[in-house]
């Protein structure tokens, strides 16, 4: 028997939509409770840039992992979620008082990260060129984003899991 929190609800219905609302909402104070942790340090351009960064980064690895498995990641929220946490990992150490090292580069390029041209919004621009990649992708796979069952403009199209999510029916249908 699967978790209650694992069962799949049908989309469209209420458990999914409240399902869907919870997530944004853990999510969502997740990441209050992130930013007011730089209070004292610049809260705005820190926590933005780690967040743009970390998310980037998930955002890359769900559209690969969607684009292997040809559909969505479970749990999107959690991937940006777990993309933000890994890049400002360091920070929890400079808040017990360790100092910034360069080898913590290896957080995402979590110290370099700042001095990039363009600052934060060199990493708003990346964060959105990866948003529309990982977009594209979903929609490669199941035609869903764009509201419609046609192709994307690239003529490809990832084969869909079941055949009757492409309104196809199966040799057994048939008699």
């Amino acid at each position: 028997m699967r978790a209650p929190w694992r069962r799949p609800a049908p989309t469209g219905s209420a458990a999914h939509a409240l399902r869907v609302c919870g997530w944004c909402a853990a999510a969502a104070a997740v990441e209050v409770a992130l930013y007011a942790s730089y209070r004292g340090h610049d809260a705005r351009f820190h926590w933005f840039t780690h967040f743009f960064v970390g998310a980037s980064a998930a955002l890359a690895v769900m559209a690969l992992v969607a684009a292997a498995r040809a559909r969505p990641v479970a749990l999107p929220l959690v991937w940006v979620l777990a993309g933000h946490l890994f890049t400002m990992a360091p920070d929890f150490a400079f808040a017990a008082g360790a100092a910034h090292r360069r080898w913590m580069d290896v957080f995402l390029g979590h110290v370099s990260t700042h001095f990039v041209p363009g600052r934060n919004w060199t990493w708003y621009a990346v964060f959105l060129a990866s948003l529309g990649l990982y977009l594209v992708v979903l929609d490669s796979a199941t035609g869903d984003i764009a509201g419609d069952d046609d192709a994307p403009a690239s003529g490809r199209r990832l084969s869909p899991r079941r055949p009757e999510a492409a309104g196809l029916r199966s040799p057994r249908g048939q008699q």
